[in-house]
């Protein structure tokens, strides 16, 4: 086996330095990678969370509306139904905020 110049093993260090930086850019990558998608799917589920309040608030408001126009709900049945519309649409909005 012939003997590196000083050329040849500078070189070869270069190119052994790179390879250990490319080594460790690639696993800082992924390890950035791991936390933005665990940072994403935690606000995705929050705001599927505040979407599903938002829509039973709003069916509750509806069946309201609904008892209302069709002269079938009494005061108190509308009352409860308006108020737990508001109770999930605050729900909705202190999730929002907490974000």
């Amino acid at each position: 086996m012939t003997q590196l110049t000083a050329l040849e093993r500078d070189l070869l260090a270069c190119v052994e330095r790179l390879v250990t930086a490319s080594e460790a850019y690639g696993k800082d990558l992924t390890a950035l990678e791991a936390r933005s998608t665990g940072r994403i799917e935690t606000e995705l589920a929050g705001l599927k969370d505040c979407v599903t309040l938002l829509i039973r608030s709003q069916a509750a408001s509806m069946k309201a509306l609904s008892g209302l126009l069709k002269d079938e709900a009494s005061y108190k049945t509308l009352d409860e139904n308006l108020q737990q519309s508001l109770t999930l649409a605050k729900a909705a909005a202190e999730r929002l905020r907490d974000r």
